[in-house]
């Protein structure tokens, strides 16, 4: 998960001299997800914290990559373990190479960050060897130039597992890079 801190701080100190065009992507390429740590609350109060790194293929509705989770009451521990995504469900393309902050000021970034709503069907394992399946839906901010995200969507992550629906974003950072 370092990996995508790295990414991304890379990308933005080095977003206001990189210029290209994001006019070759499109909904139906191939990304790689990155999802550093982030964490989703219920309605209960109840927390998730989860990360992510894999791949998935548009057209063909395919997906691979492992994460890690916990949940959360308070300052104590329920669960935790370790998810693999098993397929993508649905995608949503907002777009590449631009985000806006809270201020409304637009940051470029490169040409194959993108955003957009990835939901993800994954297989979980906690660490008493319970196993189960659940959804994952990424939300990522990042837009194509002089666009914006859908209203009403949030940087963050969505799960619904065991019957408990994780559907406030609370902090983290998500990235879609669109591979060649």
């Amino acid at each position: 998960m370092r990996r995508f801190a790295l990414m991304l701080a890379l990308a933005l100190s080095t977003a206001a001299v990189l210029v290209g065009s994001a006019g070759s992507a499109h909904s139906s390429s191939s990304f790689q997800v990155f999802v550093d740590e982030t964490t989703s609350a219920s309605a209960t109060g109840v927390t998730l914290v989860s990360e992510l790194e894999g791949t998935y293929d548009v057209v063909a509705k395919t997906a691979s990559g492992d994460g890690t989770y916990e949940v959360w009451a308070g300052g104590t521990e329920l669960d935790h373990g370790t998810f693999a995504l098993t397929r993508l469900i649905a995608f949503q393309f907002y777009g590449c190479g631009e985000v806006t902050d809270e201020d409304g000021n637009r940051i470029e970034l490169p040409p194959d960050f993108c955003g957009g709503r990835a939901l993800f069907a994954i297989h979980y394992t906690s660490f008493t060897g319970a196993e189960g399946n659940a959804s994952y839906e990424v939300n990522c901010q990042i837009h194509d130039p002089g666009g914006q995200a859908p209203p009403g969507t949030s940087e963050g992550v969505k799960v619904n597992a065991r019957g408990v629906n994780f559907n406030r974003h609370v902090t983290g950072d998500n990235l879609f890079v669109m591979l060649p």
